[in-house]
């Protein structure tokens, strides 16, 4: 009875070794198919300096998420993003892609985030002076920010990547989606730090913990050497706010 029980996990064993070792080669063929679909509709063209700085303000979340911060063509798994856009933001096609980006460059959330922003709440002074240390500025620079707009143009520039990514913009529209991005966080922001603080006050009012990425924050604005990204250390240094 023992040995015939021996032979039943034995053999599930190696039904499950098999069943694993097939699993990965799918996976690996569907990833190469994913990879080719995409370069057939990506220009691979060297990126121009206009358009690293366009990338740029979305370099909080790109470092963040351990994506290249200079760059656009497909890195990981494309289903994570498919799910991720679909789960998070409802989004499975072009339409749907383009409504959800419109709506983030209307800064919609920060807008109706500014009267929580504006009034001297304890709340609100305690948000600013985490953010104040957590970036090791002075409190008087954060108070200077009384829009969270970058919360919404940072989306917007991630998001756009992504839809790339997974066939609901063409290369072109993502150019062009992430140009109009820059040019309304220069009509509501001045610089890098200012950027910084915005998006950190948005984020952390919709209800994000504020340690998440306060460290990456920092070490963007500092141009401090970036664990997960060396060789972009600098890039607020690099591309101009405006």
């Amino acid at each position: 009875m023992n040995t015939n029980i021996y032979y039943i996990i034995g053999a599930v064993a190696v039904l499950f070794i098999i069943y694993m070792m097939v699993l990965q080669n799918i996976m690996k063929k569907k990833k190469q198919q994913q990879l080719a679909d995409f370069n057939t509709n990506h220009s691979g063209n060297p990126l121009t300096d206009q358009q690293n700085r366009l990338l740029t303000f979305g370099a909080i979340l790109f470092y963040w998420r351990s994506e290249n911060i200079l760059g656009i063509a497909l890195e990981k798994n494309l289903d994570m993003y498919i799910y991720g856009l679909k789960h998070q933001w409802d989004i499975t096609n072009r339409e749907e892609a383009k409504d959800t980006l419109n709506s983030l460059l209307l800064l919609n959330k920060s807008e109706s985030f500014k009267p929580l922003l504006q009034q001297p709440t304890e709340e609100n002074i305690k948000i600013r002076k985490k953010i104040a240390k957590g970036l090791g500025i002075e409190l008087s620079v954060v108070e200077q920010t009384q829009s969270a707009y970058a919360w919404d143009i940072c989306r917007a520039v991630s998001l756009t990547k992504w839809c790339y990514w997974c066939g609901y913009l063409t290369e072109d529209e993502t150019w062009a989606y992430m140009e109009e991005a820059a040019e309304i966080a220069n009509q509501h922001g001045k610089d890098w730090t200012d950027y910084t603080v915005s998006f950190l006050l948005g984020r952390t009012i919709q209800g994000f913990d504020l340690d998440e990425l306060i460290v990456e924050s920092k070490q963007l604005l500092n141009g401090d050497s970036l664990y997960k990204n060396k060789e972009n250390s600098d890039i607020y240094k690099r591309y101009s706010f405006s």
